[in-house]
């Protein structure tokens, strides 16, 4: 038996022709192998559904746009071209005649298909190549495209990195004007506005990435998460010196999650003046605490120094560890006065000896680093244990499992090579779009954007 596929295009007064786009044969008698159609098959058929559907449209559009839209004549036909359009479907060649000027000199173009599709890549394509290789290099989302498109693109990384960098431009041209002050509204305005929803907890970390400039150092970047309550959690990212509006960013993340400016607002941080700088002045009722868990760090840092002490401070090492349980325990309960009290309490007892051997220098060394931290921080350090009481966020865990994800896994773990800073910041905007699952909100943004300025223009 033969089989065979006919497509008929109907235009809109109802005609159209059928056209044959795909045959194949198959034995009267039925088996495994001839069951249904083969992979090969259905690509050749899929390809040459795709080639039909093109051309026609195509030829339909070079029809309508033969008459010129000034007098209406028919223009006279100088050139048969082809443009070529990346899809899903693969490379297609797409008619393009030429048409020579009318002589009543309206301002056309001679080809007017470069106008109507100025892109060289379908929509779906570039939302694919975004979203995978904001997750994977670019060399293996080329074979997963290759892999797993029903027809085989004929693409490189440079190519898929030229297209997904592309659109996190785009995407950064649409973010507004940075400013100093996003925090507007006085007191009475706040009080006039609804009851705002429970209070909303922003993380903030950073990282390092190897930098391909200026090797072998490495540069920072800016990662942090947003948990409501009740909602969807957002993140995001940027590399510090090279984004122009960290706050501005920061900001339309909390109005793309209905944050208003009378809702309490909670950000976390390790106090780096940087991280402090992005909070300030985000909203009236945004309260800036320490992270618990960089100072647990420093503070378990220091028991072990005490605990590898030389001889003769090995007999009293318990003593010293539990010592630096106690400032543990003065900072946890918000009693900072007492805390920094100790710390230089301790300092003094080893000031005398502290040269005299290597490890006790250390320990100072990290003593010192520690009420430093403590002094410059204390505006933002609370009482940990009465909000941990509450059920209150107290640490940025929250937001480590954000840098693993958004950092670690795409550009340091398992991934040997060095970064630009723009490189970076950009493919970290859709990395943070493709976790929190608004890529294709921007995509679909987008084409109503175009399907209005087209309908427009029909009109005019």
């Amino acid at each position: 038996m033969r089989f065979h596929l006919q497509l008929v295009a109907e235009t809109t007064d109802g005609h159209g022709e059928p056209r044959t786009v795909a045959s194949f044969e198959r034995s009267d008698a039925l088996s495994i192998d001839t069951l249904g159609l083969s992979l090969d098959e259905a690509k050749s058929m899929l390809a040459a559904v795709q080639l039909v559907v093109t051309d026609t449209q195509a030829h339909v559009e070079a029809s309508r746009q033969r008459a010129c839209p000034c007098c209406g004549n028919a223009r006279q036909l100088t050139d048969r071209r082809t443009i070529k359009v990346r899809t899903l479907f693969g490379k297609m060649s797409v008619p393009n005649p030429r048409y020579r000027r009318c002589e009543c000199e309206f301002p056309g173009l001679a080809a007017p298909l470069v106008s109507i599709l100025p892109e060289r890549v379908t929509p779906e394509l570039l939302e694919l190549e975004a979203k995978w290789a904001s997750l994977m290099a670019y060399g293996v989302t080329v074979k997963l495209l290759r892999d797993v498109l029903p027809i085989d693109i004929a693409t490189n990384a440079q190519t898929v990195r030229n297209d997904v960098l592309g659109v996190a431009k785009r995407l950064e041209s649409e973010l507004g004007p940075e400013k100093f002050f996003f925090a507007s509204g006085c007191q009475g305005d706040l009080d006039a506005m609804p009851l705002p929803d429970p209070p909303i907890t922003v993380g903030i970390d950073g990282g390092y990435i190897r930098d391909r400039t200026d090797r072998p150092n490495n540069f920072e970047v800016i990662v942090g998460k947003s948990v409501p309550e009740e909602g969807t959690v957002r993140r995001f990212g940027f590399v510090v010196g090279h984004d122009e509006k960290p706050k501005r960013r920061l900001h339309e993340l909390l109005e793309d999650q209905g944050v208003t400016m009378n809702q309490e607002v909670i950000f976390l941080s390790d106090g780096a003046d940087n991280l402090r700088n992005l909070q300030l002045y985000m909203r009236p009722n945004a309260e800036h605490i320490l992270d618990w868990f960089h100072i647990a760090m420093r503070l378990t840092v220091l028991q072990q120094m005490a605990r590898g002490l030389p001889p003769p401070f090995d007999k009293d090492k318990d003593a010293l560890v539990e010592y630096l349980d106690r400032i543990r325990w003065c900072i946890w309960n918000g009693n900072i006065g007492l805390a920094l009290e100790r710390i230089e309490m301790l300092e003094d007892t080893f000031e005398p000896i502290r040269k005299k051997m290597k490890k006790v220098g250390k320990l100072c060394s990290k003593l010192e680093e520690l009420g430093q931290y403590i002094a410059a921080n204390s505006g933002l350090i609370p009482n940990y244990a009465e909000r941990h009481r509450y059920g209150e966020t107290v640490s940025t865990a929250l937001v480590d499992s954000t840098v693993n994800q958004v950092v670690s896994k795409r550009f340091a773990k398992k991934q040997q090579m060095q970064w630009t800073p723009q490189g970076v910041h950009l493919l970290m905007q859709l990395r943070t779009r493709v976790l929190d699952g608004t890529l294709h909100a921007d995509f679909r943004r987008w084409k109503d954007e175009r399907i209005g300025q087209q309908a427009e223009k029909i009109a005019a």
